[in-house]
């Protein structure tokens, strides 16, 4: 019994050194533009010497910001809620960038329906997660976590639009900025669930609210 709540213990910690790390390279990817431009056009070293320290100070701020979770529950709920704010508004700007990209195909109408297929398909695993958890169960790991990473992708264009507030397309150094939105993505969406399972109703409630809110918006476009 002893060892297994080591254990388990000891997997926490992993899981928040794993999201650190996430939040930890997101921001070194933030920054790597700046820095480019830095090196290339500033002959500075001083300068550049002070956007690295910067680099460095916000990096270690999101471990701290992570970490610190472990040890202090006041932490937990704005970071729970960075999550859930993420999951409710995620979906729809994944339909929204795949309506971007495909809609002037001549097969858009086909997709459209298997986007909201998709779409009511993630609704239903939360549904039935929702459901299972009541009953003291819950659906499998697998299938939740393949509704994450769908739902990882939404969250990555909402960062990069809304945070970074830069359009990838339009400049062709960009993968800074995109590798940003997806570690950020990965950290809050994917990973701080494990972190913070008490939210654990939480987040599938909201998953549910985002999910219906973009099968709503291609309800509306039919």
């Amino acid at each position: 019994m002893g060892e297994s709540k080591i254990a388990a213990a000891a997997e926490i910690q992993l899981v928040y050194v794993f999201a650190a790390l996430l939040a930890l390279g997101a921001v070194f990817l933030a920054f790597l533009p700046a820095l480019h431009h830095a090196w290339t056009f500033v002959a500075s070293r001083r300068t550049i010497a002070l956007l690295v320290a910067l680099i460095l100070i916000v990096g270690v701020g999101a471990v701290v910001l992570v970490t610190s979770a472990a040890s202090n529950p006041a932490y937990l709920v704005p970071i729970a809620g960075i999550t859930v704010g993420l999951r409710i508004a995620s979906p729809f700007l994944l339909y929204r960038r795949v309506q971007d990209r495909f809609e002037a195909s001549r097969w858009w109408a086909r997709l459209r329906w298997l986007v909201a297929g998709a779409f009511l398909g993630f609704a239903a695993i939360l549904a039935f997660h929702l459901v299972s958890l009541a009953a003291g169960g819950g659906a499998s790991q697998v299938v939740i976590l393949s509704e994450q990473v769908a739902m990882a992708l939404g969250a990555s264009l909402l960062i990069v639009r809304a945070g970074l507030r830069i359009r990838p397309r339009e400049t062709t150094e960009a993968w800074p900025i995109w590798g940003s939105g997806v570690l950020l993505a990965l950290a809050f969406v994917v990973v701080l669930p494990y972190v913070v399972p008490a939210f654990e109703v939480v987040y599938a409630v909201s998953g549910l609210i985002g999910w219906s809110i973009g099968i709503a918006a291609v309800v509306r476009d039919f």
